[in-house]
């Protein structure tokens, strides 16, 4: 899709006012001040006392963790549905960084274990081939899905509060996961799914319906809304299905054919906000998720793999720079789905040996399969287990480089994952709007004198022109910046140089200190908050002499 038509599609999206409203200013400092203001009520708030002390509902650690520093306004995206004829825009609402987003996380750790906990829930494709393999049609039966319209930006936010607030309170096992009680998580939770504003094009929307796309705890939201919703629409129907299965929005229903369309119409009725279309099966056939359900004559169902018109068996390359590892697991999961999700052997080696020509024209040889092995051998399993194990580490993929550095760490018990450092979707699709550098926050940042060669490295959560303002004040006497200033010389504040970026507090204090050590930073009157050894000096000034040339600039907005 060309930028025109991305963006006009987003701005036809974005117009619909029933959803979303534009704003005239950034709300994120009122936001914030609030959230700030809850989480310090409830640091201060005492869940019990004895003889060992005082029990807080937070520890220092969790406050710290849950309060705002970084203020990156949340972004929308679009990611395009290739598989229908128009190309419509799925709406993501990326919070990475915002002042909710570890709120968010924090809430969907604790709601989790709510879901899935009904008869109705699909876990993933292998569930539902076990629970649908198990079934007989009637003759005067038919299988149905219903997709529900827009589930994220339809889900009544104060409704799935209702739903939460009772579930916490007989949860049993609540007090394992937080001292919280359940007024004060629907709280947090409230907050988080109403403060839902982003930025797109410069402009600043809120998004009045619906739980964002993009939160961590709006998928659980709706799930849990959603089982609710199925419970009052079963047991409310004039007619009862005798099969229901859901999994997200996607839900396969095995109906009389008589029926169908009072249920349809009772489903559609049961809520406002809540609205399906259907797929009713053809030639006895009917899709769901990944699969491909198949009426057999007994009324047994029969499954295969399911690919969508616009599949064109495309994989990752062998010849592409990747970890090997990356490639053999595209050809265990096609394996595994082929042996695990295929009900009959017929079609189990017909799937196969699609896979195979697929991948062949992909580069991958014949050898694979005897690699790609599914799980660990079983006499070799107390191996894995007694071996003790330090951590794990993620490092960028070069080939040669990379193996060697896993072999050196598996040694001293630390497993070594790869990721890829350049990818085609990185270097052509860039859908999010772009930060000017002096919104930027979590970043590693220099200042320069213009008088002398002296510099400054430090550190910020906070947008990049916020910290510089700090150093510029004329009361600031904390700042070696400031104090540089004050005696006569002069500071390239237009110019102030972005070396590095990092939402993790511990990872941008030691990116820091790497770059206090490898710049030219005289004015800073310690090593940053790591102390690194000196053993890493020789390392550091051969990474990063290529780096220090290159870096966004305040001025670049």
């Amino acid at each position: 899709m060309n930028k025109t038509d991305y963006i006009k599609k987003s701005n036809d999206l974005l117009n619909d006012t029933n959803t979303y409203k534009k704003l005239k200013l950034d709300p994120t400092n009122k936001h914030k001040k609030k959230l700030v203001s809850m989480l310090t009520q409830l640091k201060e708030h005492v869940v019990s006392e004895d003889d060992n002390g005082k029990v807080m509902v937070f520890s220092k650690r969790e406050f710290w963790k849950l309060y705002p520093t970084s203020e990156t306004t949340a972004r929308y995206y679009g990611l395009s549905k290739i598989h229908k004829a128009t190309i419509p825009l799925r709406p993501i609402i990326s919070s990475i960084g915002s002042i909710t987003y570890d709120t968010a996380n924090f809430c969907a750790k604790i709601i989790s274990p709510l879901v899935g906990n009904t008869p109705y829930h699909i876990k993933n494709t292998l569930d539902f081939t076990n629970k649908i393999g198990v079934l007989k049609l009637g003759d005067d039966e038919e299988l149905v899905s219903y997709d529900v319209t827009a589930l994220f930006t339809s889900v009544p936010v104060e409704e799935a509060l209702d739903i939460i607030q009772p579930r916490l309170e007989n949860d049993t096992t609540l007090h394992e996961r937080t001292n919280l009680n359940p007024s004060q998580i629907v709280e947090l939770l409230r907050f988080v799914l109403t403060t839902t504003y982003f930025t797109f094009q410069d402009q600043v929307y809120q998004q009045i319906e619906g739980a964002a796309m993009g939160s961590p705890c709006s998928p659980l939201v709706a799930n849990i809304f959603m089982e609710a919703f199925e419970e009052n629409a079963i047991n409310t129907s004039p007619v009862k299905p005798s099969y229901w299965g859901r999994y997200v929005d996607d839900t396969m229903v095995v109906l009389k054919t008589d029926d169908i369309d009072t249920f349809t119409r009772h489903l559609n009725s049961v809520n406002p906000v809540i609205k399906f279309t259907i797929e009713r099966e053809e030639d006895g056939k009917l899709p769901m998720l990944d699969t491909l359900l198949h009426r057999k004559p007994d009324g047994s169902i029969k499954v295969t793999v399911y690919q969508k018109p616009t599949h064109t068996n495309q994989y990752l390359s062998f010849e592409s720079h990747h970890p090997l590892q990356h490639k053999l697991s595209v050809v265990r999961t096609l394996m595994h789905r082929a042996d695990t999700c295929i009900t009959e052997e017929a079609d189990k080696i017909n799937e196969k040996n699609n896979i195979k020509k697929s991948l062949r024209m992909c580069g991958y040889g014949d050898w694979v399969y005897n690699v790609a092995q599914p799980a660990i051998a079983p006499d070799r399993q107390h191996v894995i287990r007694d071996k003790p194990h330090v951590g794990s580490i993620v490092v960028p993929y070069v080939r040669g480089a990379s193996e060697a550095l896993r072999r050196i760490f598996s040694k001293r018990g630390v497993s070594v994952h790869f990721k890829p450092a350049n990818t085609l979707r990185s270097a052509l699709v860039a859908p999010k709007d772009k930060v000017p550098p002096g919104k930027c926050c979590g970043t590693i940042y220099q200042v320069s004198c213009n008088d002398c060669d002296s510099a400054y490295v430090g550190e910020s959560a906070r947008p990049l022109n916020t910290r510089i303002a700090e150093h510029r004040r004329p009361s600031t006497t904390t700042s070696p910046v400031g104090d540089h200033q004050k005696a006569g010389h002069s500071i390239e504040w237009k110019d102030v140089k972005i070396l590095d970026r990092e939402t993790d507090w511990f990872w941008r204090g030691v990116k820091e200190s790497i770059h206090i050590r490898t710049s030219k930073s005289d004015l800073n009157k310690d090593q940053g908050r790591h102390r690194l050894s000196g053993a890493y000096n020789s390392l550091l000034r051969q990474s990063m002499s290529r780096d220090s040339r290159h870096g966004s600039t305040v001025s670049d907005q």
